[in-house]
């Protein structure tokens, strides 16, 4: 939870909001439990700020998340993703600004989704965002929400099916890391050639994965056949078709959720893998449809670690001052200045990332 709340207060538009107070005008009360962790979330985000004391214990604010859902009661050690993914949700239901909130508009008709499929990626986001936020619009909207383009293709006759979701944070699978001797580049990704050039000294034995690896992992093209086959409206039957994730609107805080965690049979492990990060300009350009955003470049601005097993975790998390313009490490009540080069460590599972023309101060 701490490690969380570090990476998320360090967050300057969001900071910014509560300090200035502007979240008392948009809290809604329809739900005592959620608005009781909004208020709790202020406080301690003004204590933290105000930098009286060396170190803060969240006391009232775990009281008011365990209220607030079950999953999170008592002291036992919950995922940092699900903790995050919560967090941000509540805050998004509690300040929405659109209230009361309008019925959902209706599904389009068949002959609505053809018409709908002949437009172009960019109307068509445009259009499944503006339907998005008619009755979903807050802060976090405004600073972590991006759009999901998922297509389906048929391998028959080429027809399309295109829908539209929002996220909160990206979650991409980590890859097998390949050999240094495989010249080829197999694994390694167009855009994570270039970064992995940039490290080659640090690479001679096994290369290690980069998080545009696992960027492509996300977005490549998956093939649906045998018992996965696609129900295609044009053919009437059941086809052989690609599947293909991209990101349609790029949020101006990036969280990219590391998938460590994976169930091999009846076991779950965690991946150990080494993942490259770079601190500064992280390329989105080839994970996003035609004119989704004009900036695509991202600057690394906190990173939650994970060490240990599933059963005995301990994170941890680094976070950037930009003010001090230097980098700190917290490690519960230890706190204290670290440097780049020590922000990526094989420990990264949440990382939090800001569009290079959306400062974090």
């Amino acid at each position: 939870m701490n490690s969380v709340l570090q990476c998320i207060i360090g967050t300057g538009p969001l900071k910014r909001y509560f300090m200035r107070g502007e979240w008392k005008k948009k809290l809604l009360m329809q739900n005592r439990e959620r608005a009781e962790v909004v208020i709790e979330f202020s406080q301690l985000l003004e204590l933290m700020w105000r930098g009286q004391y060396s170190y803060i214990s969240p006391s009232r604010f775990r009281l008011a998340i365990g209220d607030c859902s079950e999953q999170f009661e008592g002291d036992n050690q919950e995922d940092a993703h699900e903790f995050a993914s919560f967090l941000l949700d509540v805050l998004h239901e509690s300040l929405n600004h659109v209230y009361p909130i309008p019925p959902p508009e209706r599904e389009m008709t068949p002959d609505e989704e053809m018409q709908f499929e002949k437009l172009t990626d960019r109307k068509q986001a445009s259009i499944q965002w503006k339907r998005y936020i008619r009755r979903s619009l807050s802060i976090i909207t405004s600073i972590f929400q991006g759009q999901i383009q998922s297509r389906l293709t048929c391998m028959t006759c080429n027809h399309t099916s295109t829908t539209y979701h929002t996220f909160t944070e990206l979650s991409v699978p980590i890859p097998e890391p390949c050999n240094s001797n495989n010249s080829s580049g197999a694994n390694v990704g167009k855009s994570g050639m270039s970064f992995l050039r940039k490290n080659k000294q640090k690479t001679e034995q096994v290369l290690p994965v980069n998080i545009y690896q696992c960027l492509d992992a996300y977005s490549e093209m998956e093939v649906l056949d045998g018992n996965d086959k696609w129900m295609c409206p044009r053919c009437k039957t059941k086809r052989k078709a690609t599947k293909q994730l991209k990101v349609s609107r790029l949020p101006q805080v990036l969280i990219v959720h590391l998938k460590r965690f994976s169930t091999r049979g009846h076991f779950r492990e965690k991946l150990e893998t080494n993942v490259h990060i770079p601190t500064q300009r992280l390329y989105m350009e080839n994970y996003i449809t035609p004119g989704a955003h004009p900036s695509a470049m991202y600057n690394l601005y906190a990173v939650v670690n994970h060490f240990g097993t599933m059963s005995g975790g301990h994170y941890t998390a680094s976070v950037f001052d930009e003010l001090r313009e230097q980098w700190n490490y917290f490690d519960d009540t230890k706190v204290f200045p670290i440097s780049e080069t020590q922000v990526a460590s094989p420990a990264a599972y949440l990382l939090f990332f800001v569009q290079e023309r959306a400062k974090v101060k």
